[in-house]
């Protein structure tokens, strides 16, 4: 298993600000409904690393076997190895006390949680609906069988349960969050904005500064659907500006959510007007990183709107971010340059597997987005040359394997074998003679130093990856 951090990019001395800061960051890109296992990873990393921060176990009554000193040590046991977050040993412990006293509440709940925290998605549904079962008026076990449900992806089952959930009275940050993301992507708008109100409505303005990146994700709802539904906007436009009001400079401890806020709400100045929307959207562009300001230019502006459009996959976000929103702060001149060099062939070796699935997501790019589309149109270009083809895909993906693989292993940060885990193995066995000295053997047909560079970026093959070969 990845490390908590490496999975949400965090640095392991990170804060709880980072973290949330970074969770919400990216689930907007891996929805449950898109990319489920890689959501399901995210939301189990957080879980993990806000364990220690909320541990709901001490805020709920549970049921003990009377007056049994090895059930409480047992029980706290569990509680020490979540701490030190061996989750594995956690979870036998559990099932061990499940067995000795006959799935006790306190052991089948702390079953539950550790196979959350564990990635066991469906061992926790599966022990939340025994809770429910024995239970059935305890709100707090709906409100978690809904969340494991939707961190599980049974879209369908999630929603009922939420709902049911929120009737009986569930009204937790996360679990509406939750709730109003479930009810979105099935469609259900209204009941999405209903949650979001509820959301917004129960933070008291003392506790907004603790709640930030939540509110951030709230109002981006909000926005996102008043560009699509016909809803009454200027309680939220007043809300939202007494939030910024309220948090003041903290807000600038989570600039990059912001973006989450700025588009819909330009989007929505621009399709409905109004002097009070136009104004708020001018004013969250002010706190905004300096990459987005009146001197950005419009491919850039595109290239966020982009990240934030739901009809793109990750694996587009993926693209457009590698050759358009690259950060150079970690390396500068010549380092950055190289590191550009492997995002960019990452990408393309991703877009390479699955063409030409994506042609109707570039044709949306080309009509909605054009500038971002001319900015990476070599790309699209080359793409387009493979022609579905797999003897031209390989030749293609042969010409950048020797370069590639080198520097997967300095960087190690690349989304091609973690996508494509199989390859790895396919191109160590057949593409290398040696893992240590990266003697590459070609087996596709060369490609001329004066070639396009079937990278995509542009340049010919010797300026690029087969510059120095």
């Amino acid at each position: 298993m990845r490390k908590d951090y490496e999975i949400l990019g965090i640095d392991e001395k990170a804060d709880e600000k980072a973290i949330k800061r970074a969770y919400f960051k990216l689930i907007r890109t891996y929805s449950p409904e898109k990319d489920p296992e890689r959501f399901q990873e995210i939301r189990s990393a957080y879980e993990r690393l806000m364990e220690s921060v909320d541990q709901p176990e001490n805020s709920i009554k549970l049921e003990f076997p009377a007056d049994d000193n090895l059930a409480q040590k047992m029980f706290e046991q569990i509680q020490q190895l979540m701490q030190e977050q061996n989750y594995d040993k956690a979870v036998k412990t559990a099932e061990e006390g499940m067995e000795r006293y006959h799935d006790v509440e306190c052991f089948l709940y702390m079953y539950a949680r550790c196979c959350i925290l564990n990635g066991k998605t469906g061992k926790a549904v599966k022990a939340y609906e025994k809770l429910l079962n024995r239970y059935p008026d305890k709100v707090y076990y709906m409100s978690e069988l809904a969340k494991a449900y939707f961190i599980r992806g049974y879209m369908r089952k999630a929603y009922a349960m939420f709902q049911k959930a929120y009737e009986e009275g569930a009204r937790d940050t996360e679990f509406l969050l939750q709730y109003s993301i479930c009810s979105y992507e099935r469609g259900e708008s209204d009941v999405s904005l209903q949650a979001l109100d509820s959301l917004i409505d129960s933070i008291p303005q003392e506790k907004m500064c603790g709640k930030i990146p939540e509110l951030i994700e709230a109002y981006a709802g909000v926005f996102t659907i008043y560009v699509k539904e016909d809803i009454l906007i200027d309680k939220y436009v007043d809300s939202c500006s007494a939030f910024l009001d309220c948090v003041g400079s903290r807000i600038r401890d989570y600039e990059d959510l912001l973006l989450a806020i700025y588009f819909p709400v330009r989007e929505a100045s621009v399709q409905h007007g109004g002097d009070e929307i136009e104004a708020l959207a001018e004013r969250i562009k002010l706190l905004l990183p300096c990459t987005i300001d009146e001197e950005e230019p419009s491919e850039i502006l595109e290239a966020y709107a982009v990240l934030e459009d739901e009809r793109f996959s990750p694996l587009m976000k993926i693209s457009i971010g590698a050759f358009m929103l690259l950060d150079d702060m970690d390396y500068p001149g010549e380092s950055f340059d190289e590191y550009a060099k492997f995002m960019q062939m990452d990408a393309f070796l991703c877009q390479l597997e699955e063409w030409p699935r994506q042609r109707k997501e570039l044709e949306l790019l080309r009509k909605e987005y054009p500038n971002v589309y001319d900015c990476g149109v070599e790309f699209w270009d080359m793409l387009e040359e493979s022609r579905g083809s797999k003897s031209r895909k390989s030749v293609m993906k042969e010409a950048v394997f020797s370069e590639y693989g080198k520097l997967e292993r300095k960087y190690q940060c690349g989304h091609y074998y973690e996508l494509y885990p199989e390859r790895r193995q396919t191109v160590e066995q057949i593409q290398w003679d040696s893992q240590e000295s990266g003697t590459y053997v070609r087996q596709g047909k060369k490609i001329g130093r004066n070639d396009p560079c079937p990278c995509g970026s542009g340049k010919k093959y010797k300026n690029c990856c087969g510059k120095g070969a």
